[in-house]
């Protein structure tokens, strides 16, 4: 007696080879991804930094008048405001210690959603998503298209050099009897 394959079963198995090729498209746009996510955010609050060392004189104004910034003086969480927004949108764009900026990034808008408390709703909705991608970018990396990944191909690269020098340089060596 033979077993015939059943309809769902052929079909399931001649579409596997085309979900995999799905797949793996996908998975080849995901660094384009990381890096258009990165530039994304990375304009965003690039922009809120240059707005502020424009206008410097209105945004120590704003930190003293308008937002409440809890332990520190305003005038110093102005600086650190405009130095976090412009080197971690800086760093976040480039992929260089990208977990760190986004980190940094992530804080920041912690913090500026809860010293200025007459956001609207959509803002902090706005500013839940803005947190939602640097957590992504906390957790998963900046992405194949980063200096981080750069600078961790060359060094492994030159690990893996050093670790066939040393492997020659025993064959090398003369062996007493």
């Amino acid at each position: 007696m033979t077993h015939e394959t059943g309809l769902l079963t052929r079909a399931v198995m001649s579409a596997a080879p085309a979900y995999r090729r799905l797949i793996w498209g996908l998975e080849a746009l995901l660094p384009l991804f990381d890096l258009s996510v990165r530039l994304y955010l990375a304009h965003i609050f690039w922009k809120g930094g240059m707005v502020k060392l424009s206008s410097w004189m209105s945004t120590v104004m704003l930190f003293t008048m308008v937002y409440d910034v809890p332990l520190l003086p305003p005038e110093i969480a102005a600086y650190l405001a405009t130095a976090v927004e412009l080197s971690g949108s800086f760093l976040l764009a480039i992929g260089l210690a990208g977990r760190w900026a986004a980190l940094s990034l992530f804080g920041l808008n912690i913090v500026a959603s809860i010293s200025y408390g007459q956001l609207s709703e959509a803002a902090l909705q706005e500013a839940f998503y803005w947190g939602i991608l640097f957590l992504y970018f906390v957790l998963h990396g900046p992405g194949l298209l980063s200096v981080d990944a750069l600078l961790q191909y060359l060094v492994r690269r030159r690990q893996t050099m050093n670790g066939a020098d040393e492997a020659i340089a025993k064959q090398a060596v003369p062996r007493s009897a």
